[in-house]
C-alpha cells in the first residue's frame, strides 16, 4: 500500500513509526527515475522504568522486516542523523536496536547512501556513531555527505537542507537534515526529528520548498516540563498549524506519538488542517491503518498481558523467535 502525491509522480510508503509501535521514521520513497529509502532503522526506548512489551517486539520485528526488503529495492539510502532509530547499526543487540553486523551489511551492501557529515555541526554521541557507521560501511557501500548538498536523478532532484537543531536551537542532542524529493510537477518532505518544527529556520525552509505533502516529527509532548521547556513546545505547536495551513498533506509521527493525548494536544492543528481543506494524518492513517501506541501504552500492555521474565533473557540471547511468531 502507497500514498500517491503529484498525480502519482511520487509514491510514498511509511514503513516504522510510533504510529505502527516502534521509534523511528523510516520512509520509501520512489519516482520515476529513483526508489530512496530514508532513515532506515527502528528502536525500541525506555520508558516508565518499565521493559518493552512483547508486542513492542513482534512490531520492531515485523518493521526490520519490511525495512530490509525496501532496502532491497531502494537505489538510495538516506540518513538524517545518527540516532539508532534512524539508522541500523553494525553491532549485535536485541533489546534495543534489533541490529547485527549481518543486518546492516545486508542493508548497506552495493548502495549509495547520502548521510548527514559526522564532523561537523554533530554532538559527541553521534560523531562517534557516524564515524563508525563509515568505517563498518563505506568498503560495501558508497557513503556521500549530504549537508546542505542536491543530488539528481534523471528528473528527480533530492535537496538536503544545511544541518538544523534536532528539536530547539541549542540542544545538546545535536543536528538532522531535512530532505525535499522533487519531481517536475510534486515535492515531498522527510524532515526527521524538527519536532514540529520548534526552530523558524526549519519552518522557513519547510515552506520554501513549497511541498505537495510532507512527514514531519512532531514534538516530544512526553517530555514536556521535564526535559523540554514548555515554550518549545507551544512554538512547535504553533508552528504546526503554520505548516497545514500552507501544504496541502502532512504526516506527523514520531516523539508526538510517544503520548496517548497526542490528539488534544494537537487540536489547534487539526482545526487549521480542517479549516484550509488539508490533510493531518499520521503515517498509520496515510495507510488506512488505526495508529498503535505500543510505547505510549507500555504499562497497560504489561498489567494486560504480563510478560515471563524468562522470554527477555531468551531475547538477550538472541533466541526469541517462538515468542514473537506466537504473540499473545
Amino acid at each position: 500500500m502507497e500514498a500517491k502525491f503529484g498525480d502519482g509522480e511520487i509514491r510514498v510508503v511509511p514503513l516504522a513509526f510510533e504510529s505502527f509501535g516502534v521509534r523511528s521514521m523510516a520512509t520509501l520513497v520512489e519516482t520515476d527515475d529513483v526508489k530512496i529509502l530514508m532513515d532506515p532503522g527502528s528502536a525500541l526506548g525506555p520508558r516508565f522504568n518499565l521493559s518493552p512489551h512483547l508486542r513492542e517486539y513482534v512490531a520492531l520485528a515485523r518493521s526490520r522486516e519490511r525495512i530490509l526488503e525496501a532496502g532491497r529495492k531502494a537505489d538510495v539510502l538516506t540518513i538524517s542523523h545518527y540516532h539508532f532509530d534512524h539508522y541500523i547499526p553494525s553491532f549485535e543487540d536485541w533489546i534495543w536496536t534489533w541490529s547485527s553486523p549481518e543486518m546492516a551489511e545486508r542493508l548497506y551492501k552495493g548502495k549509495l547512501i547520502l548521510a548527514k557529515d559526522s564532523t561537523s555541526n554533530v554532538n559527541l554521541s553521534q560523531r562517534k556513531r557516524g564515524y563508525m557507521f563509515r568505517k563498518m560501511n563505506s568498503k560495501v557501500a558508497e557513503i556521500k555527505v549530504a549537508d546542505g548538498e542536491s543530488f539528481e536523478f534523471g528528473k528527480t532532484r533530492l535537496e538536503f537542507s544545511k544541518p538544523v537543531p534536532h528539536g530547539s536551537r541549542g540542544s545538546e542532542i545535536g543536528y538532522v537534515l531535512m530532505l525535499a524529493v522533487k519531481t517536475p510537477n510534486c515535492t515531498f518532505i522527510h524532515a526527521s526529528d524538527v519536532q514540529g518544527p520548534m526552530e523558524s529556520e526549519s519552518l522557513e525552509w519547510m515552506l520554501g520548498q513549497k511541498p505537495d505533502a510532507a512527514i514531519v516529527g512532531g514534538p516530544p509532548l512526553y517530555l514536556q516540563g521535564f526535559k523540554v521547556e514548555e515554550a518549545d513546545i507551544e512554538r512547535a505547536l504553533d508552528n504546526m498549524v503554520r505548516l497545514v495551513k500552507e501544504i496541502p498533506t502532512i504526516v506527523v509521527d514520531h516523539h508526538l506519538l510517544r503520548s496517548l493525548k497526542y490528539r488534544e494536544l494537537l487540536e489547534p492543528a487539526f482545526a487549521a488542517a480542517d479549516g484550509s481543506g488539508h490533510s493531518l494524518l499520521t503515517a498509520s492513517e496515510l495507510l488506512g491503518q488505526e495508529p498503535q501506541l505500543l510505547e505510549a501504552s507500555r504499562k497497560e500492555l504489561h498489567e494486560a498481558e504480563p510478560v515471563k521474565k524468562e522470554w527477555y533473557a531468551q531475547l538477550e540471547k538472541g533466541d526469541f523467535k517462538e515468542g514473537l511468531d506466537h504473540p499473545h
